[in-house]
C-alpha cells in the first residue's frame, strides 16, 4: 500500500498526512491512504486515484479541501464515522479513465438525492462534474449491499441517488482466440437484471446488437458470464454489454476492444455470369489468396493467386466454360476458406 508524488514515494500500510508542506502535489492513491487529521494536504495538491483507498478515519471528523480529482483505475472513497468533509475544488477540467468506477462506502443519509448527515464530498460548484463523471460513481449501502448512483447537488455536494444500480460489473474483456472473439465478464451483484445484449460497433460510436445472454435476475453472489463471437469484424472491433431489467430500463458496461487482422470475402457478383465476375475483399493487412473455379463434375477450370491489399479490395477474374454451374473456392493466407455457386449464362 503506497502512494506517489511527483517527487518521492513512501510505503506505509496506512498512511498519516502530518508533514505536508503548503505547495502543489499530485498524490496518486494505489494502495490505502488516511488522513490523520485536517489540512495536512496542500490546498492545491491533485488526487488521482489509481485503484486504491482515500480514507477520511474516524472520531470526531475533519475538513480537507485539495485540488482535483482524477480516476484512473477502479478506487474508493471511505468516509469515517465522523463529520468528514471532503471538497475537490476543481476537477471540472480533469480527464477520467473511461468505465472506470469510484465506489464510496460509509455514507450517512438517505438514499433519495439529499444531503449527508454526516462523512460528505463536495467539489467547487454544482457544475464541477459532468453527467458521465457522475455517472462513474457508486454509493454502497452498508445495509444491504445496494448499489446506487450519483448525482450532485446546487451546494456541489456529491449525494447517493434512490436509483439502484441494477448490476455491479467487476470485469468485461475481449480477447482473440482462434479467430474468434471470446468475451467474459463478470458480476458482483445483480437487481432486477433480464438479460445482457452483446453490443458491437467497427467505431465506438454506432453500435449493433449480434446476440442476447440470459441474466441471473437477482444475487448478492459473483456471477461468471462468457460469449463467442464467431464471426468477428477485421481491424478493430468495439464490444460493450447493455444490461436490461425485467421492466426494460438498462445500463452499458465497459468498452472492450480487439484487433482482428484477417481475410474476408465480402461479396461475388455479377452472378448470374458469362464468366467475368468481381470479389469484394475486405483485409486488415497485405496478403495472397489462392482462387481455384471448378466445373459441374470437380474439374479445375481454373486456378490463380492474387495479393490482397490492406483495406477494401476488388479482385475482378474471368474464365471459359460451358453454360452451367461452377464452384468458386477462395482460399485465404490466413487459412480461410469461402466457397461460391456461380451460375454461367452467356
Amino acid at each position: 500500500m503506497y502512494f506517489k508524488t511527483k517527487s518521492f514515494k513512501l510505503l506505509f500500510v496506512v498512511l498519516l498526512f502530518q508533514h505536508f508542506i503548503a505547495h502543489a502535489q499530485t498524490i496518486t492513491v494505489e494502495g490505502t491512504m488516511g488522513l490523520g487529521a485536517a489540512n495536512k494536504i496542500s490546498d492545491a495538491s491533485n488526487v488521482n486515484m489509481k485503484g486504491g483507498t482515500f480514507r477520511t478515519g474516524s472520531g470526531s471528523g475533519n475538513s480537507e479541501t485539495v485540488g482535483t480529482l482524477t480516476l484512473n483505475s477502479n478506487s474508493t472513497i471511505a468516509l469515517g464515522t465522523g463529520s468528514h468533509n471532503l471538497n475537490f475544488a476543481a476537477s471540472n477540467g480533469t480527464s477520467w479513465t473511461a468505465g472506470r468506477v469510484l465506489t464510496v462506502t460509509g455514507w450517512q443519509g438517505s438514499y433519495n438525492g439529499t444531503t449527508g448527515t454526516s462523512g460528505k464530498i463536495f467539489t467547487g460548484s454544482s457544475a464541477e462534474l459532468s453527467a458521465t463523471k457522475l455517472a462513474q460513481i457508486r454509493f454502497t449501502n452498508p445495509g444491504n449491499g445496494s448499489i446506487f448512483s450519483a448525482t450532485q447537488l446546487s451546494t456541489g455536494e456529491i449525494v447517493a441517488t434512490s436509483v439502484v444500480v441494477p448490476v455491479e460489473f467487476l470485469t468485461f474483456n475481449a480477447k482473440m482466440k482462434d479467430k474468434i472473439v471470446e468475451l467474459t465478464w463478470q458480476t458482483a451483484t445483480e437487481t432486477n437484471n433480464d438479460y445482457f445484449a452483446i453490443e458491437r460497433s467497427i467505431d465506438g460510436v454506432s453500435w449493433i446488437s449480434i446476440d442476447t445472454v440470459k441474466g441471473v435476475g437477482t444475487s448478492n453472489a459473483i456471477s461468471n458470464y462468457t460469449y463467442t463471437d464467431e464471426a468477428p469484424l477485421l481491424g478493430l472491433s468495439y464490444y460493450r454489454l447493455k444490461q436490461v431489467d425485467f421492466d426494460q430500463k438498462f445500463s452499458y458496461s465497459t468498452i472492450a476492444v480487439v484487433n482482428f487482422e484477417g481475410i474476408k470475402i465480402v461479396d461475388l457478383f455479377p452472378n448470374p455470369s458469362e464468366g467475368s465476375f468481381n470479389l469484394a475483399i475486405k483485409s486488415s493487412l497485405e496478403a495472397t489468396i489462392d482462387l481455384t473455379v471448378y466445373n459441374a463434375i470437380g474439374q479445375i477450370v481454373t486456378t490463380k493467386q492474387i495479393q490482397v491489399l490492406k483495406g477494401a479490395n476488388t479482385i475482378h477474374t474471368q474464365f471459359e466454360g460451358a453454360n452451367g454451374k461452377y464452384l468458386v473456392t477462395v482460399k485465404s493466407s490466413d487459412g480461410q476458406y469461402y466457397d461460391y455457386t456461380v451460375i454461367m449464362n452467356k
